[in-house]
């Protein structure tokens, strides 16, 4: 497990590092407000495409590593199949009322420049139904090269083709859809080379079988995942529009408002899980063979360590930007209102990063229906204290929504931990010592951020960083969050 979480953080980090840059470049290159087209288009999209490619990998996954611990790999094959088959059948379908009902679309968006950018990127709700299932059987089978080598292409490839068909058009308003159409090209090449891998793997296409098993596991995940991308769609249509209608900006400043927001803040938001994404990744298929042989210590010391690294990882990065987010705007962007705004939605890093690592360990475990619960609850949330507080509190209404609705679900998911996964109180206390550490922290080291102003921006980004690291570092030894057994267990392995 320690390898193969080493593998997957290895590629997992250069892929997100090379995305962090290639999100920088973009920012840059493009502008706010391009940026805002692009993400509202592709919200509507996603949602699209969780339909056929939200809830089937994780299932698929989880019943390959089963058949693989048993020895019937060709029941994989024949689930496999299936899983391609229904997730491109929705692909498909969705593509075609799409092409078919333009009106409809049209409808869809308050700036009428999304349209042709999500017709540009609508074949890709075919390519992320295959790619999906295919990578989520070499996961379930544990085939973390394979797995990891091909996000890692997947991310080149779009942004090698994606800066040659915007350097080919100029920052114009066909970029947009050049970058559109290099992301699908990308996915092109990516999909090809999973075909030939699985292929060479020994894998067949087989009679399609299994479809109760597989649909009474992954027919929640979709909902869950369909509901909140349906309730994302809905923010990032609504919040330019009211926007607009309640703060008094105009179209292209609430798209370029946007635009900071989801394509500016809302990626560094997600550094952390570069290290626990792909925790998650390794926990599912271990925890479900720990689960299935009856493993319940095993599975606790597992679960907990996982949400106690989870919340240790995000209070160091919510440490940094909030304390010199300004700095980070400038540095990265060229943009000090997205550092601002970076400062203020940081807060809600840990509960995030915890979230998505408690909904791995609870869907390992079977427990698809709980996570759609807390999931669909937070989801609702979040939109009705957006649209309540945007006409006061404008974008920052989207952050405060964030913050509240992640915080409220943070606590129903470890109420779900203890039950299931038998996770102790101690654990639980070590993430809200995480939490309160990181508050105090953070409002020390902006104090100091203060105190660098002239310095430059570099450095102050760097003095922060290792202030941080080292306040974290210090926390962590005195308070024995991480005990002995667990790092001797860490060394040994």
């Amino acid at each position: 497990m320690v390898k193969a979480f080493a593998l997957v953080t290895a590629v997992s980090a250069a892929t997100r590092l090379m995305s962090f840059f290639f999100k920088i470049y973009l920012s840059r290159e493009l502008g706010a407000e391009i940026l805002g087209l692009y993400q509202i288009a592709l919200s509507v999209l996603g949602l699209m495409s969780c339909v056929g490619s939200s809830g089937v990998p994780v299932t698929l996954s989880r019943l390959s590593a089963e058949n693989d611990a048993l020895g019937r790999r060709r029941d994989s094959d024949a689930l496999t199949t299936l899983c391609l088959l229904a997730s491109g059948g929705a692909a498909l379908a969705l593509t075609l009322a799409s092409l078919a009902f333009p009106s409809v679309v049209e409808k869809l968006f308050s700036d009428p420049r999304c349209v042709p950018v999500f017709y540009a990127c609508l074949p890709m709700l075919m390519t992320t139904s295959v790619y999906a299932t295919l990578r989520g059987r070499f996961w379930g089978e544990r085939n973390y090269g394979v797995f990891a080598a091909t996000e890692l292409l997947d991310e080149i490839a779009k942004i090698v083709l994606s800066v040659l068909f915007i350097t080919a058009l100029g920052v114009t308003a066909d970029a947009p859809v050049a970058y559109a159409y290099a992301l699908v090209a990308g996915d092109v090449i990516v999909v090809a080379v999973l075909c030939v891998c699985y292929f060479a793997s020994g894998a067949k296409a087989s009679r399609p079988h299994g479809a109760r098993k597989v649909l009474a596991s992954a027919a929640p995940l979709t909902v869950a995942r369909l509901t909140g991308s349906a309730i994302g769609t809905l923010n990032s249509l609504m919040l330019p529009a009211l926007l607009v209608s309640l703060c008094g900006l105009t179209t292209a400043e609430a798209t370029a408002e946007f635009g900071r927001a989801s394509g500016m803040v809302m990626p560094l938001l997600f550094t952390p899980s570069s290290l626990t994404g792909s925790l998650a990744v390794v926990l599912i298929p271990e925890l479900a063979s720990m689960s299935a042989s009856g493993s319940r210590d095993a599975v606790e010391r597992t679960s907990a360590m996982a949400v106690k690294f989870a919340a240790a990882v995000s209070a160091f990065f919510f440490v940094i930007f909030c304390a010199c987010g300004v700095p980070i705007g400038t540095l990265l962007y060229h943009d000090a209102v997205a550092g601002k705004y970076l400062s203020a939605a940081s807060a809600a890093m840990i509960p995030m990063c915890v979230n998505g690592i408690c909904a791995s360990v609870l869907n390992s475990l079977g427990h698809e229906k709980a996570t759609f619960a807390v999931g669909t609850v937070g989801a609702l949330l979040l939109a009705a204290l957006m649209a309540a507080l945007v006409g006061s509190c404008g974008i920052y209404a989207y952050f405060i929504a964030i913050l509240v609705s992640h915080t409220l679900s943070l606590g129903a998911y470890l109420f779900l931990m203890h039950r299931h996964a038998g996770l102790t109180v101690k654990t639980t206390l070590s993430v809200a010592a995480l939490i309160a550490f990181g508050s105090l922290a953070a409002l020390s080291l902006s104090q100091l951020a203060a105190a660098l102003s002239a310095l430059p921006t570099a450095a102050i980004v760097a003095a922060i960083g290792a202030a941080a690291l080292s306040l974290c570092a210090a926390f962590v030894g005195a308070t024995g969050i991480f005990t002995k057994r667990d790092i001797e267990s860490l060394l040994k392995k």
